[in-house]
């Protein structure tokens, strides 16, 4: 029984790039997490999401960017931490005013709804920062039920 003939050798091929890419996808997540645990704590993070779109701070001027990465929720704030990049932002739950949903950031059509978070900057200026989260409802209600109630 030859277990490398060309049939064989397609599959495990195949079963073997797989393997890498979930391997990596689950490796990338836990260096995520682990950021995320760093920032909040170990057992703070209330409310945790990856594959979060950071879009940026308007009071930064210029076109929303596209930046990806982990979001997590403690009873201090919210912390978003970009996956390659060092992009980061904390805004803190006595800093925040309301959350929203919009199609419109920076000027610009965001092409769906995004999630915004209206705060006071360290300036004292009202601010946004707009995110794509995954199941923002359950956000928004996290949100709403810590500091806002």
């Amino acid at each position: 029984m030859n277990l490398l003939n060309n049939g064989n050798i397609s599959t495990l091929l195949v079963g073997g790039l797989f393997a890498v890419v979930l391997l990596t996808i689950s490796f990338v997540r836990n260096l995520e997490a682990k950021r995320l645990r760093i920032r909040l704590g170990e057992g703070n993070i209330i409310l945790s999401a990856y594959n979060v779109h950071y879009y940026g701070v308007e009071s930064i001027p210029g076109v929303p960017f596209n930046s990806m990465g982990a979001l997590g929720l403690s009873s201090e704030g919210l912390y978003y931490v970009s996956r390659y990049t060092k992009k980061e932002i904390f805004v803190s739950g006595k800093q925040m005013t309301s959350i929203s949903a919009t199609d419109d950031f920076k000027g610009k059509n965001m092409y769906g709804n995004i999630v915004a978070i209206n705060f006071v900057n360290e300036k004292g200026e009202k601010d946004r920062v707009g995110l794509r989260i995954p199941y923002p409802e359950k956000w928004s209600k996290a949100i709403n039920g810590l500091f806002f109630s």
